[in-house]
């Protein structure tokens, strides 16, 4: 335990010393970026990508701006565990894989009324980049059968469930790496033969706006994802203690690729009555950028060139 902590310790003091990156090597990336913009219904976009039943999770609406920055239209998700499977989202301008270093970013707002976390469940938020040929829509097996077809997944996941037995919520991204078929758990696991993870207590408050970070990192053996909040002015503020660390060592068989952006709309195999979770998550932008970012507002205001 002693270990993790240090090594959250070093790595926040290098995300917060991002200094090390020059400003004009993030204006490069930007220019190479992807980014799910919602000025407009994404869903008639040209070149979205629409898997499973997404489509019924969504609905786009011409809203006035979350925050000084942001441009009219959002677009919201139900998260809900009963329903059908679904991925939401558009082709990153490049291919990255287990030696590219990456930044991904969320703003979404998650709306209060009718919100409901299941103590007795576990269900996440989620959003991510995944691979479209290889990652499946089971993320999470049923009492059947536990193996999972998420491969090639990288993933944001809040768990906003909270139970006297387990604590909660939980900040728990996860990173699923190539069908392993190699590994003797993978007849019984599927893509949890070879899965990684974080996991940190960390409460997102509701109702304001958010900017979730994604850093892929693998010159330090990490990803690190952070949450913070969206102020008066545009600035991100880091929200205290909503950070969490997957270790890359950690992965059994370090292989994996991403081709796509966007959001993440499982089905839990094992959630009973009620839902292990119900959230309508209201989201303002989806970007990414190769490389790291100096400052986390540069992605809040892409240029329009971006895919």
């Amino acid at each position: 335990m002693k270990f993790k902590g240090f090594l959250i310790a070093g790595l926040m003091l290098a995300v917060l010393a991002g200094a090390g990156v020059q400003a004009q090597e993030t204006a490069a990336a930007v220019l190479k970026g992807t980014s799910l913009r919602l000025g407009s219904d994404p869903r008639d976009r040209a070149d979205i990508l629409i898997e499973g039943e997404a489509l019924a999770r969504l609905s786009w609406q011409r809203d006035r701006p979350a925050f000084p920055g942001d441009r009219p239209g959002s677009l919201t998700a139900l998260y809900d565990a009963r329903l059908a499977p679904g991925r939401f989202g558009v082709p990153l301008a490049e291919i990255w894989d287990q030696d590219d270093t990456f930044t991904a970013a969320a703003v979404f707002v998650i709306e209060p009324d009718g919100f409901r976390a299941d103590p007795n469940g576990f269900f996440a938020i989620s959003w991510g980049l995944w691979n479209t040929t290889q990652t499946g829509m089971n993320r999470t097996g049923d009492f059947s059968d536990f193996a999972a077809d998420s491969f090639e997944l990288l993933e944001f996941a809040w768990f906003p469930n909270v139970s006297d037995f387990f604590g909660g919520p939980f900040l728990s991204p996860a990173l699923f790496g190539e069908a392993d078929e190699a590994s003797p758990l993978f007849p019984f696991l599927g893509g949890f033969a070879n899965f990684a993870f974080g996991s940190e207590e960390a409460t997102l408050p509701l109702g304001e706006p958010l900017m979730a970070v994604l850093e892929h990192r693998p010159e330090v053996d990490a990803v690190v994802v952070s949450v913070h909040r969206v102020v008066n002015g545009g600035r991100v503020v880091p929200l205290p203690g909503a950070v969490s660390v997957i270790d890359l060592t950690t992965l059994p068989h370090r292989a994996y690729s991403f081709d796509a952006l966007g959001l993440t709309l499982w089905q839990d195999g094992f959630s009973g009555e009620p839902s292990s979770l119900h959230a309508r998550v209201t989201f303002h932008r989806l970007a990414a950028v190769p490389g790291r970012v100096d400052r986390l507002e540069s992605l809040l205001h892409l240029p329009p060139a971006e895919r």
